[in-house]
């Protein structure tokens, strides 16, 4: 499968095209895996080299956007490991793409973010520019608020039109049970101040990050799971060590085995479950080829936000949420 650049009709460096609500994928949905990580680095470039080797025509001569996730400027466990940045960056700009991006659209500053992180060195080496997605151009879209009704929220442009990477790091969250590669870069998509916006309790929170996702779902998901987050995430949880490195081009698949492995059944996960709804890829084990050995062994149970028995709730979607998947 070929993945499209999509193109604006605007201005901005895209004229040309919309974007696409449909994701076609392979059958079964490839997986790219590693696990008993003893070097963070290594493992994420050895994952990405596969993708690389068996997917990586999807991404040649596009503009590529990276998107780490800085949803603090400050604490370094919530957010995306320089070391990932590395590998990403060292792989795709092998992929002669037309532009490569590192970009985030942080609830804080973004370039300090990067600045704190040590994102700008590897950014300088590998070519790659530097973006805050709030200060992008943007387009409307419309989430719901949790009495199901419509309202706007700004969306960086690049976000919509580019080869879309996530690097996210599996941490438990206070909202949607867990967050990683798709909640990554939707929510990062968002523009200040409209960011709060997708916040609409439990059942409206889910169905708008799937809503978004059919524009801004990766294309590429890497998850460094070299040290992931428990408890009090997605900022204030405390650290595990766990050693693996997940990637792949189904973003549905990669959250959801990701999720396996940090102990959690992604059919809990709302997002996840309306993604796979919407077509946006697969939730079923069966579904899946894991290249690098079987995610069981691997499975290390986090322990959960302390809200999780109420995050759990989305299921009960009221009346005014009904039908609008």
């Amino acid at each position: 499968m070929s993945v499209p650049i999509y193109r604006s009709r605007s201005v901005s460096p895209y004229p040309g095209k919309t974007t696409s609500k449909r994701y076609n994928f392979e059958m079964p949905a490839r997986l790219f895996f590693r696990s008993g990580l003893t070097e963070r680095y290594r493992g994420l470039r050895e994952v990405l080299e596969d993708w690389a080797q068996n997917e990586g025509q999807k991404a040649e001569g596009k503009v590529i956007l990276v998107k780490p996730n800085c949803v603090s400027a400050k604490v370094r466990l919530a957010s995306t490991h320089a070391e990932a940045v590395r590998a990403t960056l060292e792989v795709l700009s092998q992929l002669r793409p037309k532009r490569l991006i590192l970009g985030e659209g942080s609830s804080e500053d973004t370039l300090r973010a990067f600045e704190n992180f040590g994102y700008l060195f590897w950014a300088e080496k590998f070519g790659a520019e530097v973006l805050d997605l709030n200060t992008d151009e943007f387009e409307i879209r419309y989430i719901y608020n949790s009495q199901g009704q419509r309202i706007p929220v700004k969306i960086a442009k690049t976000a919509l039109y580019s080869f879309r990477v996530s690097l996210a790091k599996p941490k438990t969250h206070d909202t949607v049970i867990v967050t990683l590669g798709i909640k990554n870069l939707v929510v990062g998509a968002i523009q200040k101040p409209d960011k709060p916006k997708i916040h609409q309790g439990y059942p409206a929170t889910n169905l708008n990050i799937a809503l978004l996702a059919r524009e801004l779902a990766p294309h590429l998901s890497l998850v460094d799971g070299f040290e992931g987050m428990e408890g009090e995430g997605p900022v204030e949880g405390s650290p595990v060590f766990h050693g693996f490195a997940l990637a792949g081009s189904d973003p549905v698949a990669v959250d959801a085995a990701a999720a396996r492995l940090i102990g959690f059944d992604p059919r809990e996960v709302g997002y996840l479950v309306f993604c796979a709804r919407l077509g946006l890829g697969t939730l079923g084990e069966r579904e899946w080829e894991i290249l690098g050995g079987p995610l069981e062994a691997a499975i290390k149970k986090y322990r959960p936000h302390p809200t999780y028995e109420e995050q759990r709730r989305w299921e009960l979607l009221g009346t005014e949420l009904s039908g609008k998947l």
